[in-house]
Order: structure tokens, then sequence, then C-alpha cells
């Protein structure tokens, strides 16, 4: 959806929540997530993200798509690009895992149309070949992949964790040493 003006946070007045380019990472939506609430200028009718949708930024540092499996409403801004997939052709997260892979980064590097600022345009995106491997060799690499999202989830709350030990202990040992 197009927003034409700034977008505020509705909180409970709001009616659906909005995914914006930047909470779509590589891993994921992010971590931190509070969607504001919002009230569209324009009917929601089609532009409400179903579960199993894929959301691809348009526009940011890094090109990066993530499948929608929340089980909530939301819209997203025009800088997304909202794409359904045939499940009888493609697996949603196979396409998740081409488009952030080496193949599609290889795509998206060659099609920037942005100079500070990385920009795919919608004509770009609907023209890029992807590879289709049969849909049990989709499900493989999907296996694979979500399984070393989880494994990655767990090791970055393990160097967290230790980060925060070790700025408890270090602190401990400064302030005890301070006295």
């Amino acid at each position: 959806m197009a927003f034409k003006s700034a977008i505020k946070d509705l909180g409970k007045q709001g009616i659906v929540s909005l995914i914006q380019a930047k909470d779509i990472l590589p891993e994921g939506l992010s971590y931190n997530l509070v969607t504001p609430t919002v009230n569209p200028e324009s009917d929601l009718g089609h532009h409400i993200i179903k579960k199993g949708e894929l959301l691809i930024r348009l526009r940011g540092p890094v090109f990066s798509s993530i499948v929608f499996d929340k089980n909530y409403r939301a819209v997203t801004t025009n800088q997304v690009a909202v794409i359904s997939c045939d499940d009888s052709k493609i697996n949603p997260y196979y396409l998740n895992w081409y488009l952030n892979s080496k193949h599609g980064r290889r795509y998206f590097d060659s099609q920037n149309e942005g100079t500070n600022i990385n920009k795919i345009s919608s004509k770009a995106l609907n023209e890029m070949e992807i590879m289709l491997p049969s849909l049990e060799t989709q499900l493989n690499i999907t296996k694979v992949h979500n399984n070393w999202l989880k494994q990655r989830a767990i090791h970055q709350q393990l160097i967290s964790n230790g980060d925060m030990m070790n700025e408890s202990i270090c602190d401990a040992i400064y302030m005890d040493k301070s006295k």
C-alpha cells in the first residue's frame, strides 16, 4: 500500500498491522518487531498479507525476503513486494531460500537501480528466472535451510547471553576494584 503521509502508530485505534521494509531481514522478521497499527487511507481489499506469502524488500541496505507465517492481519508498504506461490509448483520456503541465496543476491546485484540505497524494481523482480527443481528437492532444501536458521538463532542467543555475562562479570570486577 502507498501511504501519502508519515506512518503513525495508532495503537488500539489502528485496524491492521504494518510491516515495513526495515522489518524484513535475511533471517526473517526483525527479532524486535513491534509493528505499528494503522488505518490505511485506501480500501484494504486485496492488500491484506496472507499466511504463506513472500515479502521481498525492494529498497534498503540488503535485498531480502521472508515467508509471512504469522497469524495476524497485516499490510505492507509499496517498498515491499508480495508474492503468492502456487503450492503445486513451488514451495514458498524454497523460493524464500532461493531469493536470499547467492543466486538471488547475484541477480539483485545485477538489477540494482540505486546508487546510495539499493533499489530493485517490480519489473526486474517479475523478470527474474528461478531454477525450479522437483517439489521433493525443494522440500529437502527447505528442511536443511530451516534447520540452519534454528541453529543460527540458538547461536545468536548464546552470543547475546555471553555478552551480558561478560559485561556483568567485568562490571562487578571493576566496581570491586574501584573501592
